[in-house]
């Protein structure tokens, strides 16, 4: 299937709908694009040859076809930006920070990241203590690797996905890379440990990301008609 022509006019409808949206508020024009210039195909190539992985298709021909970074569910899709030669995605301008995707295991989902932790210290020698209700296994992690253990800790529940979204307050969207699920997405609360929750249609019908983000524009689309913008 050709899945390039999922995203004809969506760059244009995003547009439209973020300048009316200013308009109504009496504000002018943005300085600023809204959309992160779009990714040649080489560049794309060239991320997935870093990482290792292909990336889902639905996302890939955004990247080309619609834009590396801009405005989506929540506040903001995050940006896929090349940074001292390396690929990453961050949170508007913090290139300090770039997330680098794991791409050596699938992403764990919620139910069976207690097993996982468990097998991640058993192979580095050290049998578990007791499950924290919140935090899991993390005490341990920090017995085992020291000062990176928090590292190692966050950077495993995060491995075979990528943050996608900035929901606010700490809150994040992720689309997963590798594994099962590849091409869903999940929804992270903030908090110390929080779920990986599936993101869901009106039809129980859970979201990849072109689902997810057409869903988004169309709801923003509806409610500039009811407004009568």
């Amino acid at each position: 299937m050709n899945t390039r022509v999922n995203w004809s006019g969506v760059r244009e409808r995003v547009i439209a709908v973020e300048e009316a949206e200013r308009r109504a508020r009496g504000r002018g024009p943005s300085r600023y694009p809204t959309f992160e210039n779009v990714l040649t195909p080489a560049a794309i190539a060239e991320v997935e040859a870093q990482f290792g992985v292909a990336l889902p298709d639905e996302y890939r021909t955004f990247l080309a076809e619609v834009g590396a970074g801009g405005p989506g569910p929540a506040l903001e899709l995050m940006s896929l930006r090349r940074i001292d030669g390396k690929w990453g995605w961050v949170w508007e301008s913090d290139e300090d920070h770039p997330w680098l995707l794991d791409p050596s295991g699938p992403f764990v989902e919620t139910e069976d990241w207690a097993d996982q932790q468990i097998a991640t210290l058993r192979a580095a020698g050290y049998e578990p203590t007791t499950r924290d209700e919140d935090e899991d296994y993390l005490d341990d992690y920090r017995k085992v690797f020291g000062d990176a253990g928090d590292d190692a800790w966050f950077l495993e529940r995060g491995r075979g996905a990528i943050p996608i979204s900035d929901n606010g307050c700490g809150m994040t969207g992720w689309l997963i890379i590798v594994g099962p699920h590849r091409g869903e997405l999940r929804d992270r609360d903030c908090a110390v440990n929080p779920p990986f929750e599936p993101y869901v249609d009106a039809n129980g019908n859970r979201h990849t990301f072109r689902s997810w983000y057409l869903e988004w524009l169309e709801q923003r689309e509806r409610q500039l008609d009811d407004q009568g913008l």
